[in-house]
């Protein structure tokens, strides 16, 4: 019966020790959370410039939209050059494929990796 309470004893001192580490690791770990929440507010309370909305940036005129291209696929495009690259950058050009090569060489690596029995 001793033994029993010895071994019962044993293993509630290493749970205890284990769930004291547990409780330090984790209180570490919230410091560094908050430690970074603070960082974080920080940057954000920079006084960063506010971006300007696309309509109202001065574009190069090769950049406008051409007959080619519909304004709405033009739109497409830029916003999803603003919603990607974050900041101010210009768009050069914008043209339709020329040709099909791209698709042909895909077409062409997908036939080629298929086996023939």
């Amino acid at each position: 019966m001793n033994a029993l309470i010895a071994s019962a004893a044993e293993i509630l001192k290493f749970e205890t020790a284990l769930l004291l580490l547990v409780t330090a690791g984790l209180l570490v770990l919230a410091k560094i959370v908050s430690d970074l929440r603070a960082e974080v507010r920080g940057l954000r309370g920079q006084t960063a410039p506010e971006p300007q909305p696309l309509s109202t940036r001065a574009a190069p005129p090769h950049a406008m939209p051409s007959d080619e291209i519909p304004a709405d696929v033009f739109t497409a495009i830029a916003s999803a050059v603003y919603c990607t690259l974050d900041g101010n950058h210009r768009i050069v050009s914008v043209s339709p494929a020329e040709s099909l090569a791209w698709s042909r060489e895909g077409r062409r690596s997908i036939f080629r990796s298929h086996t023939f029995r």
